[in-house]
């Protein structure tokens, strides 16, 4: 078997395994709910904290992280077995494709999440990279606890900071296929990133909402506005779709009278 159809089969794999919606599962198992109709609809870490509290939320953390980086981590002593080398670009398949999944499942109708815990899981399931990347999550978990209260902010450092750190780890110690792995490291961020496109909208014009963590934690409500922007944008963009159609129908309305009007006249003009 060629070693193009092995990266082939660990990208179906990747991606069939990555659509596996652990939120969804969670939150319909332990509160018979869907959380794609709750909080901001987003099927993923932080909407699981903001509605549904600290415990599930690491729950589907800790398993979107393994939906990408244990299949990774499985392709690459795989295919390093058979294909002495090649374990590296493989991992680095397997899990960016583990990550495309989940943010468009194949289960779901292509709707998913946003791909920062299962690219939690792409660099700490790596042999080379794990103890940097758990590391570096610790530090944004504390500032998240107690510095910075904007969770997308966070992620992005976490995302940064390890796709930074690995590219130079790569190119430095000339790991075997570097260049195509750091082009698929600098995919995902460009996915994430396009993915949060929202998030970054409102951290510009300072309408981002703010995570209290340490409530979360004590399973307190938390200070942080549970109506998350985006379901405020997405009922905005409603009320504007139903105004438009009313406008709509009532130029219909004026129309239809203008109409009437005119036919009125016109039948006054034969009788006389």
């Amino acid at each position: 078997m060629s070693v193009y159809i092995a990266f082939a089969i660990c990208a179906v794999v990747g991606y069939l395994i990555g659509s596996i919606s652990f939120a969804r599962i969670f939150s319909w198992a332990f509160g018979k709910k869907d959380i794609t109709k709750v909080g901001s609809h987003n099927p993923g870490t932080m909407n699981m904290l903001r509605t549904r509290g600290f415990g599930e939320a690491i729950l589907t953390l800790v398993m979107d992280a393994i939906k990408s980086g244990l299949p990774a981590l499985i392709a690459y002593f795989v295919i390093n077995h058979f294909y002495a080398g090649e374990g590296n670009l493989a991992y680095f398949i397997t899990a960016f494709f583990a990550i495309v999944g989940h943010c468009f499942p194949v289960y779901y109708k292509f709707k998913g999440g946003k791909g920062v815990a299962s690219t939690f899981g792409l660099f700490t399931f790596h042999p080379t990279f794990w103890w940097i990347s758990l590391i570096v999550f610790v530090i944004c978990f504390l500032l998240l606890l107690f510095v910075l209260k904007y969770g997308s902010v966070v992620s992005f450092t976490y995302i940064l900071t390890m796709s930074i750190t690995s590219t130079c780890l790569l190119v430095l110690n000339s790991m075997p296929n570097w260049i195509p792995c750091v082009v698929i490291i600098w995919l995902n961020v460009i996915l994430v990133f396009a993915l949060h496109h929202g998030n970054i909208k409102r951290l510009l014009t300072g309408k981002e909402n703010k995570v209290d963590l340490m409530s979360k934690i004590k399973g307190k409500k938390g200070d942080d506005n549970e109506e998350n922007s985006e379901t405020s944008d997405a009922t905005n963009n409603v009320e504007k779709e139903e105004v438009e159609v009313k406008n709509e129908t009532n130029e219909e309305v004026e129309v239809r009278k203008t109409k009437e009007e005119n036919i009125e006249k016109d039948d006054d003009r034969k009788s006389n």
